[in-house]
Formats: C-alpha cells, sequence, structure tokens
C-alpha cells in the first residue's frame, strides 16, 4: 500500500521554517512511529533536513528525494520518475507499507498514487509558512476511522476513487 502521513494544524498548515509548527507532541510523534516502523517512509529534502527529526528515522527504509547524494546507511536517494520508482520500491519491498511524510510539494505530487492518508489535525492555529490546501487534497477520499487524542485528532482516510 502507498500511504500519506502527516499533520496539519486547523488550516492545513503543516510547516514553519523547516519544523512542525507546534509545540512538541509526544502522542503524535509516537502514532507516527508506531504505523511508520518496519516500513518505507518517503521524503523530500528539505523533510529529510529538518533539524528536529532523527536521520536516518529508525527502524524504516528511508527515500530521499533529492539530487544530491545522502552518504548514509538505510536511505535512498531518488531524484527522478519519482512515480516510477515508488512502484518499483513498492515491487522490491512486498510486505511492507509506503508512506509519503512530505513535505507539501511531495504529498501533492504523490497523491493520485496513495490509498490511504493517515492525518492529525493539531487543534489550533499556529504561524506556519507552508500550508496544504485540504479541502483540495482530501477530494476522493474518504474518513474511515477518526479518534481524539491529546490536543488532536487521528483521521484514517481511504481513497475510493482506486
Amino acid at each position: 500500500m502507498i500511504n500519506a502521513i502527516f499533520a496539519t494544524d486547523s488550516y492545513g498548515g503543516i510547516g514553519f521554517r523547516g519544523t512542525l509548527p507546534w509545540p512538541h507532541n509526544s502522542e503524535d510523534l509516537t502514532h507516527f512511529k508506531t504505523i511508520t516502523t518496519n516500513h518505507i517512509v518517503v521524503m523530500g529534502r528539505n523533510t529529510w533536513d529538518d533539524p528536529k527529526m532523527p536521520k536516518p528515522l529508525p527502524n524504516r527504509i528511508n527515500i530521499v528525494l533529492t539530487s544530491k547524494s545522502i552518504p548514509m546507511p538505510g536511505v535512498i536517494t531518488i531524484s527522478s520518475n519519482i512515480e516510477d520508482r515508488i512502484k518499483k520500491i513498492q515491487a522490491e519491498f512486498p510486505t511492507k507499507d509506503i508512506f509519503v511524510i512530505g513535505g507539501k510539494q511531495v504529498l501533492e505530487s504523490t497523491k493520485h498514487l496513495l490509498d490511504r492518508i493517515y492525518l492529525t489535525r493539531m487543534k489550533g492555529s499556529y504561524n506556519i509558512d507552508t500550508k496544504i490546501d485540504l479541502r483540495k487534497f482530501l477530494l476522493g477520499f474518504q474518513t474511515v476511522s477518526c479518534k481524539p487524542g491529546n490536543n488532536c485528532t487521528y483521521e484514517v482516510l481511504q481513497n475510493f476513487l482506486r
């Protein structure tokens, strides 16, 4: 399965100065870790460069979309034909799910490949410089589960067009 997992504030904000815009939320980070551990995470270079993110994310295959080399074990870089490369990686690792984790451009450019979206909706609004138009992004997806969390809500949305 190819999925996306990300968090937004009440207005679709996803980033500020290269990192998450809200205060540390250990519950949400544990949720992210639980869902993605032992699977594959795909991210853009800016997400990789987030100073608060461990590198590489442990117990996951890390794929970074970049034209620059990242000489680190457990990291695969891809620079072109993103759709073909993701499908090839999916075929290479049939027992693992793929999770697109950000940033905005990577999420938007892979939306048509997604089977599910794991969306954390953080309560409130924050200083942001990166935003996703959630109404547009979630078109074609239907909520299949929703549960409250600490200062957030966890949703799983299924692509009903596929």
